[in-house]
């Protein structure tokens, strides 16, 4: 798995979109290293539009938002599971390394 690389100033944020797939049951969560008090991460949905119209019974893009709280290095490894499937792979996985100076 490839590892994306962000770097960010303290106090400012990014967002990261990664695509939905709620209606099958997955949701994405997240972990990260030892240095999880560099960054604040909070999470939303935004569902897509066609036409300028929502999409009925489409899934939600997750949309991350991080927050560089103080300088370090912390990687955040994304994971796309359903709750109830505890002895299974992800069905999607994202890993990204933010810099903070």
């Amino acid at each position: 798995m490839n590892t994306d690389e962000i770097k960010l100033k303290t106090g400012t944020s990014t967002t990261i979109t990664l695509k939905g797939l709620a209606t099958a049951g997955y949701a994405w969560n997240y972990t990260t290293d030892d240095n999880n008090d560099c960054i604040k991460v909070s999470k939303e949905f935004v569902l897509p539009e066609k036409s300028g119209q929502k999409n009925m019974g489409a899934s939600a893009d997750e949309v991350f938002t991080i927050t560089a709280q103080k300088k370090g290095v912390v990687t955040v490894h994304f994971s796309q599971l359903r709750s109830w499937e505890k002895e299974t792979d992800p069905a999607n996985e994202k890993k990204v390394k933010v810099i903070i100076e």
